[in-house]
């Protein structure tokens, strides 16, 4: 899905973390590891502004942002990592 170049590098990051969490889902992680990448994600949430960068065009009211193509994806990659993460961190013993 086409996205802007603020979605596509919000995007990016995302798939980093995911990336990331995939790679240490299938060792010994601890508490500190899971973390490190919540703090990472944290990060790309407050450029994202609370699900959605802000890219309206400022001249026109109607304009909503969360209708915006690929909009809708970087915040279902954002939840799903968050979800991720949060079940992870529930299993460290």
């Amino acid at each position: 899905m086409p996205m802007t170049k603020d979605l596509e590098h919000v995007h990016e990051q995302l798939l980093e973390v995911a990336r990331e969490t995939q790679q240490i889902s299938h060792t010994k992680y601890t508490a500190d590891d899971i973390r490190h990448l919540q703090n990472k994600l944290h990060h790309i949430d407050e450029k994202y502004k609370q699900g959605c960068i802000d890219d309206r065009d400022t001249k026109n009211l109607s304009d909503d942002p969360y209708e915006h193509e690929g909009q809708a994806q970087v915040t279902d990659e954002l939840e799903r990592i968050h979800q991720t993460l949060h079940i992870m961190l529930s299993r460290i013993e």
